[in-house]
């Protein structure tokens, strides 16, 4: 483990003393209880609302998402959706049905068979110009913001409002689980010398093997243990955005399971921890080249 690390203790020093090298441990010493006023304390509030107020003019972000599950309801189905006749939020264009795909296998005397079939879960609509995407489904919520990215404060709004609508529909069902998932692509300039100049996971290549890669695909599945959360973290080379860089998809997908959550003001104050450690975990697997590129 400290061979196939050892790299970090050769960067510069402000890549070692990166933001989320420095952080997350404080965070996780954090106090539960009542604040008290110690430089400890006062340094972590003003980690913290740098990673609130942190924002790149030119965010890779190429799709920001939240989602809402909410708890199984036998009185809760399609027919819901229809009795209500539900139209368009304002500002969204007519509706399109939702629907997922199972694929059923069957193995009778030594015969497999197989039959697929696809049941509607829901209604999509698409406003903002073409940007925002919702989904209103019997098991949840969805709303995307596609690239061009603005900020969180929009991208929370925008899903609020969208939210209020679809309670109108499934009434005071809990909520039991809550993520938000932000697809970013980094463009590396070329020539390249190290995937590290730029960011800080990627795949580690055996010395017995050529180092130069075509290609690759890698998933860390990271428990926030703090948060009682989990993160899906995807990353993988893509086809180059222009000529003269080297695409790479960053994919992180933080989320809340297993709750039962009644308030909806709980599930916003959720919604604001995730996204302050989506901050935390993105400047964790950039460096300060790639900080530049993007500032």
């Amino acid at each position: 483990m400290v061979a196939r690390n050892a790299w970090v203790d050769s960067r510069p020093k402000s890549e070692v003393n990166s933001p989320a090298r420095l952080w997350l441990p404080a965070l996780r010493k954090r106090p539960t209880g009542p604040q008290t006023n110690t430089v400890g304390n006062m340094a972590t509030q003003k980690w913290m609302s740098w990673l609130e107020d942190r924002h790149y003019d030119k965010a890779p972000i190429k799709e920001a998402i939240i989602d809402i599950q909410i708890e199984n309801s036998p009185s809760l189905t399609l027919a819901n959706f229809e009795k209500v006749e539900i139209s368009p939020p304002q500002g969204y264009t007519e509706r399109q049905k939702v629907m997922i795909g199972q694929l059923q296998g069957r193995l009778e005397r030594g015969i497999l068979t197989a039959t697929a079939k696809q049941d509607q879960m829901g209604y999509a609509f698409v406003g903002g110009e073409g940007k925002h995407i919702v989904q209103f489904r019997v098991n949840g919520f969805t709303f995307s913001r596609l690239a061009p990215y603005q900020t969180w404060e929009q991208l929370r709004d925008e899903a609020k409002t969208l939210w209020e609508s679809y309670r109108q529909i499934v009434g005071a069902l809990p909520v039991v689980r809550i993520g938000l998932r932000y697809v970013n692509q980094l463009d590396l300039p070329l020539p390249m010398r190290d995937f590290r100049d730029f960011i800080r996971l990627y795949p580690e290549v055996s010395a017995d093997l050529s180092q130069q890669l075509a290609g690759f695909f890698l998933q860390v599945q990271i428990p926030q243990e703090d948060l009682g959360a989990m993160l899906i973290l995807n990353e993988a080379m893509v086809p180059p955005s222009s000529p003269g860089v080297a695409s790479v998809v960053l994919d992180i997908d933080v989320f809340k399971q297993g709750l039962r959550l009644e308030s909806d003001d709980e599930v916003w104050n959720v919604l604001e921890a995730l996204r302050v450690r989506k901050n935390l975990i993105f400047e964790g697997c950039i460096t300060n080249n790639m900080r530049e590129l993007i500032s």
